[in-house]
């Protein structure tokens, strides 16, 4: 599928969003993003989603959400705990739109750095958190099941304002 300009257009990028919310919904995105399903149950999600600290965003287009990508934020620290963008909408810019939408929310909040976990194999997402100035500083053996791999930590540090 090919998305042309004016279907980027019709994409909206909503961070907080409080109307999808729902641990359902959530884990109902993540089945749609994830080859081998959702990472996270619904328990996961409903856990995640009582603390406070939590906050998603998401793509929406034709008022259904299409990805999502969930974060912690804390005294100037956030993680991105979980991204996902539906496999019918998957290399089309979605998702470097999606984090570039997730990094200005957490810019306005106060974040002064962040970090998240990927797939070693995962390449493509490798490639596009480069591209908004994450850098490799760690590795998680065998943090990731089925199939077993490693992550790799990536660390985004907001430049000093002068």
């Amino acid at each position: 599928m090919d998305l042309t300009n004016e279907t980027m257009e019709k994409i909206q990028f909503i961070f907080p969003e409080k109307e999808l919310i729902t641990s359902e919904r959530v884990y109902q995105i993540a089945e749609e993003s994830y080859p081998n399903g959702s990472p996270w149950s619904v328990t996961n999600f409903q856990t995640d989603l009582d603390t406070s600290l939590a906050g998603y965003g998401f793509a929406v287009k034709d008022e259904k959400a299409i990805g999502f990508i969930g974060y912690r934020h804390f005294l100037g620290e956030a993680e991105i705990t979980n991204f996902g963008v539906n496999q019918l909408f998957k290399q089309q810019g979605i998702g470097s739109r999606l984090m570039a939408a997730c990094l200005s929310h957490l810019d306005e909040q106060g974040m002064k750095q962040l970090f998240l976990e990927v797939r070693a194999s995962n390449q493509s997402a490798r490639t596009v958190y480069q591209k908004f100035g994450l850098k490799e500083v760690a590795i998680r053996k065998n943090y990731y099941r089925d199939p077993n791999e490693d992550a790799v930590v990536m660390q985004y540090i907001k430049p000093e304002e002068e």
